[in-house]
């Protein structure tokens, strides 16, 4: 499991002081926390963290010397999104059900000679720690225009150990045929240029269960 080196933080200092020191402010809160523990990494070690895990990986914090087991639960940035400002994790308890989120991820997508959409990036989910996912991969190999996949197409939606908090009807990737724009050569490779590059469509989810502190 990856492990993330932290320290205690002081509340009495200032976060602006804290990033301007090459330090990430953060916060452990949940499971047998008695209060929520205030904690710092340095940059670097926040932006090794982030090349391997986002929102919905499982992580040990070695804060000083004592571990736990937690999950990266918000990734705070700053307005143009270079800069890592703070990070929240949720401690987690064996045998208590804790909501996260699962990244999808398409394989194969270069196989696919048609127009592939996706739409939903990631999906919402509750289970117990041992039983969370944090990647779904779908192999697009195979697929051709007009395929479409929902939530509910997906093998995740079949684990009875994991409860979807997305909606089972939301579309999550489709292939469109290229010869069924009609238009013009010139916009028609515009067209499509706009639909592969297209930004993704919000996720429809249900309200996000509260978690157990």
């Amino acid at each position: 499991m990856y492990v993330v080196k932290a320290e205690n933080r002081d509340a009495g200092v200032k976060v602006k002081k804290l990033r301007n020191e090459g330090n990430v402010p953060g916060c452990v809160y949940g499971g047998k926390l008695d209060e929520t523990l205030l904690i710092q990494v340095s940059s670097k070690e926040a932006t090794k963290l982030l090349r391997e895990k986002t929102t919905g990986g499982q992580v040990s914090i070695d804060v000083n010397g004592k571990k736990m087991i937690a999950l990266l639960k918000e990734i705070g940035s700053s307005p143009l999104g270079n800069k890592i400002e703070h990070l929240s994790f949720q401690s987690l308890v064996a045998d208590e059900p804790v909501t996260s989120t699962a990244q999808i991820t398409l394989v194969n997508e270069d196989k696919v000679t048609d127009i592939v959409r996706q739409t939903l990036f990631e999906l919402s989910i509750r289970a117990l720690p041992a039983n969370l996912v944090e990647d779904v991969h779908i192999d697009m190999a195979g697929m051709t225009a007009g395929a479409i996949l929902r939530v509910e197409d997906l093998d995740i939606a079949k684990n009875p150990d994991i409860e979807l908090l997305t909606h089972v009807d939301t579309l999550v990737v489709s292939v469109i045929d290229k010869s069924s724009i009609k238009l013009d050569e010139p916009e028609a490779e515009e067209a499509i240029e706009e639909l592969e590059g297209e930004e993704p469509v919000a996720e429809t989810a249900e309200e996000e269960s509260k978690d157990k502190e």
